[in-house]
């Protein structure tokens, strides 16, 4: 049984190493920003800080326990650690966490505008409500601690003022598929305005609603 345990965990951190060179080959991150991490076991494995995520193995995760402490690695875990830590701590059904930095969302880190999710079916699944966080100094307590609030009422996804975006969700795939569909309705409404001159147009909160009931989400 340890041993089917351990080639779970370890088919677990490979699948995660494939998705953070995915989201880094696709553009969703850069250079060598962003950090990715599962939990299993009450254990997170987290990406090396300073690591061009093109270049990740399962070998280069590093091994944390909850309590911030290093078990198991050959490299320093991302400097965010404090992020991801609280962001499991706060939340049981959380397993799986993208810290990013997305071009086109990026362009509403930065500004006062924000995303406007219903403007695909897709988008209003998976996105929810996003929760816009003021810029605090990235790595210290004070930055973790801003997203207590948005935890605890359940939202999944965070833009970060001058910073970037967090997505989380229960599994790799939920994680990874929040990131990449926030950059493309990122991009669609901005192109979208660009085009136009005006806001994209969106569908309504009833439509939005309908569509929560007929797949069972409310």
């Amino acid at each position: 049984m340890k041993e089917e345990n351990k080639l779970d965990k370890l088919d677990k951190i490979e699948k995660l190493s494939r998705y953070t060179k995915l989201a880094w080959d696709r553009g969703l991150t850069e250079s060598t920003s962003g950090n990715m991490s599962i939990r299993i076991d009450n254990k997170i494995y987290t990406t090396p800080t300073f690591f061009v995520k093109h270049f990740i193995t399962k070998d280069d995760f590093v091994e944390l326990n909850l309590n911030k402490e290093k078990i198991k690695g050959d490299l320093e875990p991302s400097s965010e650690y404090k992020m991801h830590l609280k962001i499991y701590n706060e939340r049981k059904d959380i397993n799986c966490i993208f810290h990013a930095h997305p071009k086109w969302s990026m362009m509403y880190s930065v500004t006062s505008k924000k995303i406007p999710i219903r403007i695909l079916p897709e988008s209003i699944v998976l996105l929810g409500e996003i929760v816009y966080l003021p810029y605090k100094m990235p790595g210290t307590d004070e930055f973790a601690d801003v997203f207590t609030e948005g935890l605890r009422n359940g939202s999944n996804v965070f833009v970060l003022a001058n910073h970037g975006v967090t997505v989380c969700a229960k599994t790799i795939e939920g994680a990874y598929a929040r990131l990449e569909t926030l950059e493309t309705c990122s991009y669609v409404s901005a192109v979208a305005g660009m085009f136009s001159g005006k806001e994209p147009i969106q569908i309504s909160k009833d439509e939005a609603s309908k569509f929560f009931r007929k797949l069972h989400m409310k």
